[in-house]
């Protein structure tokens, strides 16, 4: 059933290439519900039946597809991305082209994540970052901080070239693991599997701790950069600004996930001893992040700038899951990895919706919005509490785990100013989304925009999905953490 979910993504890519031009964002539409629809029965069916869809083919080299403990909660997440994405899209030119590589993202993201083989993760990973490049450079517009503007072509090289380093550096870290593991075989060590059956036996993959401890770290950075890691983050802001809003609810919904993916499937896995012994730096660049983004999300005067530097803060919250590297902090970071998906997919659709009902970002520019179009503007409240973390929606689960897993790892004085820090950038997160809420909702009323539209039905469909699950996952968070903690990963790897 994994390689229909790739194929599906296929077809209605091969489809958009030949429908008449009227026809392109229904189709589009009707894509993404249906691949919607199949990700979440994969994802229920796991739940139901466990391991239970695993493609093979061997063609001089196996390739393996399967879902497990490590992606059926981010299977899930791509495909609600996937249903939500065409119905907030507001792109009226050369909109065939638009969707083809918009699919085409999202095949990337659902490939590696659901990808065995260690080439075709590669290859997964450039197929969706390669395509943001034009997504912003064609039909992105210009971002505002309050030292600059960005443009397009600005923000697309730049995000281009920042995933391609640490694409770059994936290879060279699967290159020089494959070599010091399997030599010169070149037929063999390229399936996760081939890794994983060493270390379940209770062997080391390399003997030498500091060549370990240095391949650990070089795919922590690599992957890093993918996931906005404090200091290689500048990339993110910049790219969110720029892109169309449903193109950043891809960039900040699943690509960024491929980074956390990748460290949690990769390094975590096959270093466990390193990632027990040195989980402590993981901890504080989780920290950096939490606290380093909320402050710079507090200061923004564009709305996409804001939401994105918010995006970095709460990735915060998953390197503090996995440097604790225990039930509770896996459980965390896989949580945090679905629940920041829909959270920050939602904020972006709402931010797109006002920029094209506006044609402006400009917080201070907005005002007694809730009065004009109470539909967005009841959903900006929603998704700012949940992005807060009030206690019921997916954001406060996936804050309290990632805390109380810190807590369960450092027990000294170092767990304790390590969470009383992370607990200065929550109240900040609240304290920017309590103002954006006050200064785009309330206040006076701007006349410029004192007759604009509610939500259309599109609009309305995609925010109430995104929304059921954030409350769901807030009431229900044993869906995703009774199956992604430590204990039922080392399971599935037989250890």
């Amino acid at each position: 059933m994994t390689i229909v979910l790739l194929g599906l993504y296929l077809l209605f890519i091969a489809i958009l290439f030949f429908v008449p031009h009227r026809l392109v964002r229904g189709t589009s539409i009707l894509a993404g519900s249906v691949i919607g629809v199949f990700s979440s029965y994969l994802f229920f069916s796991f739940l139901s039946y466990g391991n239970n869809s695993i493609f093979s083919i061997d063609l001089g080299m196996n390739y393996v597809f399967r879902i497990d403990n490590f992606n059926a909660s981010l299977i899930l997440l791509n495909g609600l991305i996937s249903f939500s994405v065409p119905l907030a899209t507001h792109i009226k030119e050369r909109e065939r082209d638009f969707y083809i590589l918009m699919f085409t993202v999202l095949l990337g993201t659902a490939g590696l994540f659901l990808t065995q083989n260690i080439i075709l993760f590669v290859l997964f990973y450039e197929l969706a970052s390669v395509p943001m490049y034009f997504l912003i450079a064609r039909w992105g517009s210009w971002g505002v901080t309050p030292f600059r503007r960005v443009s397009p072509d600005f923000a697309a090289w730049k995000l281009f070239l920042y995933l391609q380093v640490g694409g770059a550096l994936v290879m060279l870290g699967f290159f020089i693991l494959h070599s010091l593991v399997f030599g010169y075989d070149i037929f063999t060590g390229w399936n996760f599997q081939d890794y994983e059956k060493i270390v379940s036996k209770g062997q080391v993959l390399i003997e030498e701790e500091w060549v370990a401890v240095l391949i650990f770290f070089l795919f922590f950075i690599a992957f890093g950069i993918e996931a906005a890691l404090v200091p290689f983050h500048t990339w993110l802001p910049d790219g969110h600004s720029a892109a169309p809003s449903s193109i950043s609810m891809i960039l900040a919904g699943v690509l960024l996930k491929m980074g956390t993916y990748g460290i949690l499937r990769v390094p975590i896995v096959f270093f466990p001893e390193v990632a027990e012994k040195y989980g402590i730096v993981l901890i504080v660049f989780g920290v950096l992040n939490l606290v380093y983004g909320a402050i710079n999300a507090f200061r923004q005067i564009d709305i996409k700038y804001l939401i994105a530097y918010s995006s970095i803060s709460h990735m915060g919250a998953i390197f503090i899951g996995l440097g604790a590297n225990n039930d509770l902090g896996i459980a965390a970071a896989v949580f945090q990895m679905v629940s920041h998906g829909l959270i920050s997919a939602l904020l972006f659709s709402i931010a797109g919706s006002l920029q094209y009902r506006t044609n402006t970002r400009l917080i201070d520019n907005y005002g007694g919005l809730l009065r004009i179009i109470p539909f967005i503007g009841t959903m900006l409240v929603f998704a700012g509490m949940a992005n807060l973390g009030l206690p019921g929606l997916s954001g406060f689960v996936a804050e309290l785990l990632s805390l109380s897993a810190l807590i369960k790892k450092l027990t000294g004085y170092t767990g304790v100013i390590l969470v009383i820090i992370s607990l200065i950038g929550v109240f900040i997160t609240a304290v920017y989304v309590l103002n954006l809420i006050d200064k785009t909702l309330y206040r006076k009323v701007n006349p410029i925009y004192s007759n604009i539209d509610d939500a259309h039905w599109d609009e309305k469909l995609h925010m109430l999905v995104l929304s059921a699950f954030i409350l769901i996952l807030g009431i229900f968070p044993f869906v995703i953490t009774d199956i992604s903690n430590l204990s039922e990963i080392r399971k599935i790897l037989g250890m």
